[in-house]
C-alpha cells in the first residue's frame, strides 16, 4: 500500500529521481546484456487503474466488454517488442494489513456517498478523484488475462513481498506497478504504471539511488525511513507528533508540507549513530509508547528479501519472539480513531482440510486457476469484499452483500462439508440421468415455465412461480453451536451500517437436497462423467437456490452466458422486494441485443444523464445501485464455480460479465424501456432491432413476439434462445 508522502515526494520535489523512460530501448539493452527475453513483472491490483482507462465509464460498474479489449490491447503492446508480462496479484489480505485494509474501505464507502450526492445533484459521473474500482474488477481481470494467454500468479503473502521475491528467484526486467514500496525494496527497477504510455511504452522509473543521494541516507537505511515515514505496520497518524517535533510545527499549527516531512525525517536517520539500535530509535520516535519497537522492527523487516544482510540498526536488537498468532497486539489495532478487533464470541480453530484438497487448492490459487477467496477460507475461515456502489441513504434496495449472504452461506458448507453425506455419490447417482450433461447452445426444446398470469413479480404472486420453492428459514444456525473454521466464516463485507471494525460470523448452511452438501473430495477429484457432472451443476443451482430451475435449463440447454444471468435474476426477483418485471427486462434485453458485442460501437455509447435512469421513480441513482447488486450476484455466483472447480473454466470463459452483461447498455435500455416502451414492445425491439434509436444498427428482425402476448423475463429469454421452427405455442409463457 506504499509509503506515506514518498509518491508525492518523488513526482513534485524530486525530479532527478523520476526518470523518463523508453522501455523497448530498455528491453533491447537488457536482451543484448544476458541474451534472453526481458520479463516484466506486473503489479497486478497496482495497475488496475491504468488497465481501466480513464475513458471508461466506471458508476454504472464498470464495462466489461471494452476493458476485456484494453487488456487485449495492453498485452499486445508489450508483446510486439517481445517483453514477456508476469501478473502477480494480492492473493490474501494479511492480519497485520487489515486495520489499514478497513481504514480504505471505510474511505471508500464514505467516497460512494459523495458519489451519489453528486449524482442526484449533477446527473453525471463525478470526476476521477472518487474513482470506485467496479467490483470484482480485481478477480475478473486475473481470468481475463488468463483467457488472453498472460501468465497470472496469486500471492500467497503480502503482493509487493512476493513480487520482489520472485524478481530475486528469477532473472527479471523490471517492475511496473505504483507502490511505493518497491523503492524501498532492494530489488529490480520500478517503473511507473501511472505514467506508462501504452502506445509508446514510455514512463518514468523511479530511482531508489537518487532518492538516497537527495535524503544523504544510504539503500539499507531506505527500510527505516518507511517506518519513520509511515507504512502499512506503522501507520501515518502514530508518527504524527515525530514528524511535528522534527519539522518544528506545534501541535496546534497546521501539519506540515510532504516535502518539508520527508527532510526532516532524513537529517533526523542522518543523526543517528551507527551501532543504535531500532529499540533505542522506537524509544526517541515514541517516547511514551515503549513497546512499538517491535512493530518498527516488523515494518522494516518485511522489505528484507533472502540473502540481504541485516542493516545496522537491526543487528544488536535483543532476542526477542515475535508475537503469537492470537497475541493482544495482533488481535487489537486501530483504524483511524476506531478499533479494529480480530476477536469473536464464538470458538475458533484452525480449519481441518483434507491435505489432498488443501495442496490442490493451493496449486490453483498461486496459477490464478480459482477464485483467490476460495483458497483464503480453507486455511483461515476468513474472506472479506470490497465496497459497493450502494447509497446509504436509501433503504429501497438491501446491501448486496446482506441479499447474497445466503449464497455465501451455502458455499461454506460445500467447502467445509457442513451437512456432507458420505452416500451422496450412490444416492444421488440414482436420480441422475445417464446421459452427458452438456452447456452448449442446441436449441432443444423450450423450457416450459408454470402459469404466470399476474404480471406484477410482488403483487402477490409467490415466487413459486418461476419454478423454484421459496427458501424456508434453516434453523442450523440455531440448532447448531457456530465454531470458526468448522462449520462458520469470518466475513469483513461492507454493507449498510457495518462499520467494520469487527468481524461478522456466518454460518454454513447445508444444501438442501438427496444426500445432503456433496463432499468437496467428491466434487473436486471424481470423474468428469454424466453423473458426476450433474452433481456438480445441482450443487451449483442448489447453492443459488434454483434447483427448481436445473432441469429445465438442461433441456433448453442454453448458451453458457446466459446461465447465470439469469439465475441471479432469478435469486433478485425471489428476494427483492422491490424489483420490478420492468427491470429484469432491461436486463435481458442489454444481453440480446445484437450491438452489445460490438466493442466499436460500445465505445461510442455513453449515458449523458445519470438522472434519466429511472428505476426506482422514488430515488435518482437507484438504477446504478439495482446494476451493481445484479454485478455483486454475478460475482458471488462465480465464487460458487471456484468452490466447485471443474465449473470454473465454464465461468470465466462464458459466464462471467463480459459475456452477457453491459452497464452502459443496461442503463440504456432501463431508461428506455420506463419512458417509451411496453414490456412486450421492449422484447420485440431488442430482438428485431428495428427501432429508430441512433446507437442500434438496422438489421433485419430475427423473430417477432405475438402482438399483446405478455411474456415473462425468463420465458422471453427462452423464446429467444428457441430455434424459430419451434413455435409459440409449446411455450407455457402466458
Amino acid at each position: 500500500m506504499g509509503v506515506r508522502g514518498l509518491q508525492t515526494y518523488l513526482e513534485r520535489h524530486c525530479p532527478e529521481a523520476c526518470v523518463k523512460v523508453n522501455l523497448p530501448e530498455l528491453a533491447r539493452q537488457y536482451y543484448r546484456q544476458h541474451g534472453t527475453r526481458p520479463v516484466m513483472v506486473v503489479d497486478g491490483l497496482g495497475c488496475l487503474r491504468k488497465l481501466y482507462n480513464r475513458e471508461l465509464p466506471w458508476v454504472y460498474g464498470g464495462q466489461w466488454r471494452e476493458y476485456y479489449e484494453e487488456l487485449r490491447r495492453f498485452l499486445h503492446s508489450f508483446r510486439t517488442t517481445d517483453i514477456d508480462l508476469v501478473f502477480i496479484f494480492d492473493g490474501v489480505v494479511e492480519k497485520s494489513k487489515r486495520a489499514e485494509w478497513a481504514k480504505r474501505r471505510q474511505q471508500s464507502a464514505r467516497d460512494v456517498i459523495t458519489v451519489f450526492n453528486h449524482i442526484k445533484k449533477h446527473g453525471t459521473q463525478p470526476s476521477d478523484d472518487l474513482f470506485q474500482m467496479p467490483v470484482s474488477l480485481g478477480t475478473l481481470t486475473r481470468f481475463a488475462l488468463k483467457s488472453l494467454g498472460a501468465v497470472v500468479i496469486n500471492s500467497t503473502k503480502e503482493a509487493d513481498i512476493e513480487i520482489s521475491e520472485y524478481c530475486l528467484r528469477y532473472p527479471c526486467f523490471g517492475i511496473l506497478g505504483q507502490d511505493t514500496d518497491f523503492v524501498i525494496f532492494n530489488t529490480v527497477p520500478f517503473y511507473s504504471s501511472n505514467n506508462l504510455d501504452i502506445a509508446t511504452l514510455t514512463t518514468v522509473q523511479y530511482s531508489r539511488d537518487r532518492l538516497c543521494y537527495r535524503l544523504q541516507i544510504g539503500l539499507e537505511d531506505l527500510p527505516l525511513f518507511s517506518c519513520l515515514m509511515g507504512n502499512d505496520i506503522i501507520r501515518s497518524t502514530e508518527l504524527e507528533s515525530f514528524k511535528r517535533r522534527q519539522v518544528g510545527v506545534p501541535a496546534n499549527a497546521r501539519f506540515p508540507r510532504v516535502e518539508d516531512v520527508v527532510m526532516a525525517v532524513s537529517r533526523y536517520m542522518q543523526t543517528i549513530p551507527h551501532g543504535t539500535t531500532i529499540q533505542d530509535i522506537e524509544q526517541d520516535v515514541f517516547p511514551n509508547e515503549p513497546n512499538k519497537w517491535l512493530r518498527m522492527e516488523e515494518g522494516a523487516r518485511m522489505y528484507l528479501l533472502p540473502g540481504d544482510p541485516l542493516p545496522w540498526y537491526m543487528q544488536n536488537c535483543p532476542p526477542h519472539a515475535l508475537p503469537p498468532c492470537g497475541a493482544e497486539q495482533n488481535c487489537r489495532q486501530m483504524s483511524g480513531d476506531e478499533e479494529i478487533t480480530f476477536e469473536v464470541d464464538v470458538e475458533e480453530i484452525r480449519p481441518r482440510v483434507d491435505a489432498k484438497v488443501l495442496q490442490f487448492a493451493r496449486e490453483r490459487h498461486l496459477n490464478s486457476d480459482n477464485i483467490a477467496q476460495i483458497y483464503n477460507i480453507l486455511i483461515s475461515a476468513e474472506t472479506d469484499s470490497g465496497v459497493a456502489m450502494e447509497d446509504e441513504t436509501s433503504t429501497d434496495i438491501p446491501s448486496s452483500s446482506v441479499l447474497f449472504r445466503p449464497i455465501r452461506q451455502r458455499m461454506y458448507a460445500v467447502l467445509f462439508g457442513v451437512g456432507s453425506d458420505s452416500e451422496i455419490s450412490n444416492e444421488m447417482a440414482q436420480r441422475m440421468p445417464q446421459k452427458p450433461v452438456f452447456l452448449a447452445p442446441r436449441f432443444s426444446t423450450p423450457l416450459s415455465l408454470p402459469s404466470h398470469r399476474n404480471r406484477g413479480f410482488h403483487t402477490g404472486v409467490s415466487s413459486t412461480a418461476l419454478g423454484d420453492q421459496v427458501p424456508q428459514e434453516s434453523t442450523h444456525a440455531d440448532s447448531v453451536r457456530p465454531v470458526v473454521g468448522r462449520n462458520a466464516v469470518k466475513e469483513w463485507c461492507p454493507y449498510r451500517g457495518n462499520p467494520l471494525t469487527r468481524p461478522d460470523v456466518v454460518t454454513a448452511l447445508p444444501l438442501d437436497g438427496p444426500g445432503g452438501t456433496p463432499s468437496l473430495a467428491m466434487l473436486w477429484f471424481s470423474t468428469d462423467g454424466p453423473q458426476a457432472q450433474h452433481i456438480r451443476l445441482h450443487t451449483f443451482f442448489a447453492c443459488m437456490d434454483s434447483v427448481g430451475l436445473l432441469e429445465g435449463v438442461l433441456r433448453v440447454e442454453p448458451e453458457p452466458c446466459y446461465i447465470i444471468m439469469c439465475l441471479v435474476l432469478h435469486y433478485m426477483v425471489k428476494h427483492m422486494l422491490t424489483l420490478q418485471e420492468w427491470e429484469v427486462d432491461a436486463f435481458l434485453a442489454q444481453a440480446v441485443v445484437p450491438y452489445a458485442q460490438d466493442v466499436g460501437l460500445l465505445r461510442g455509447l455513453r449515458v449523458k444523464s445519470i438522472n434519466q435512469e429511472p428505476c426506482n421513480v422514488n430515488h435518482v441513482g437507484n438504477g446504478l445501485q439495482i446494476c451493481s447488486v445484479f454485478n455483486i450476484g454475478h460475482f458471488e455466483s462465480g465464487k460458487i464455480t471456484g468452490s466447485l472447480v471443474k465449473l470454473l473454466n465454464l465461468y470465466y470463459t462464458h459466464w462471467a460479465s463480459w459475456a452477457s452483461y453491459d452497464h452502459v447498455i443496461c442503463s440504456m435500455e432501463t431508461a428506455r424501456v420506463f419512458k417509451m416502451w411496453s414490456s412486450c414492445d421492449l422484447m420485440t425491439r431488442c430482438l428485431s432491432v428495428s427501432g429508430t434509436s441512433s446507437c442500434c444498427p438496422s438489421s433485419p428482425p430475427r423473430c417477432s413476439v405475438p402482438q399483446g402476448c405478455k411474456l415473462r423475463p425468463i420465458g422471453r429469454l427462452c423464446m429467444w434462445l428457441a430455434n424459430h421452427s419451434a413455435g409459440w405455442d409449446a411455450l407455457e409463457l402466458l
